[in-house]
């Protein structure tokens, strides 16, 4: 299989102890185009090396290859006065946003409520655990002739922004 080209498949995706995080059937099948970023990458990698409808697979991808390592400094404590949403319960995921503005929205999970303070996990949940998933293809479509894939456009948008004028750095003219 190519970058750009567009899968269609099935997948059951677990978890060292057997817990199961995702899956997508062939009733409701999973689809999404190669080379646009939007799946993690070891599933990608593991995806291109598939070559034809109706193959299955079962592989496992690192954390590094998934959503990370769980780091212990995206952990949060904040007092409940200071958070300006209500129905705030261990376990719900909320999305929170820098009082210093201008910060992008994070998604984060609310740990605990203790003594007037919240205690919020912004790890992605998958962060930190190795990823098994069993894969049949049930759909392939080459790419398309004059197809871009996503690093190839942010490239693209880098050397645009140099010449622009923005972020020069030491190639400035």
């Amino acid at each position: 299989m190519e970058l750009g080209s567009t899968v269609k498949l099935a997948f059951k995706g677990t978890l060292d102890d057997g817990t199961v995080f995702g899956y997508a059937t062939a009733e409701n099948p999973m689809e999404f185009q190669t080379g646009m970023d939007l799946v993690v990458d070891g599933f990608e990698r593991e995806i291109l090396a598939m070559n034809e409808v109706g193959e299955k697979k079962t592989f496992t991808i690192s954390e590094y290859d998934a959503y990370g390592e769980y780091l212990d400094d995206f952990v949060q404590k904040i007092p409940i006065d200071q958070i300006p949403i209500s129905g705030i319960v261990p376990g719900k995921r909320v999305k929170m946003h820098s009082s210093e503005g201008g910060g992008q929205a994070v998604e984060a999970t609310v740990v605990s409520i203790e003594d007037g303070i919240v205690t919020f996990d912004m790890n992605h949940p998958l962060a930190g655990q190795k990823l098994t998933y069993e894969v049949e293809i049930l759909g392939l479509e080459d790419a398309p002739e004059n197809f871009v894939s996503h690093a190839e456009k942010m490239e693209h948008l880098k050397q645009q922004t140099k010449l622009l004028g923005g972020d020069q750095g030491d190639d400035y003219r």
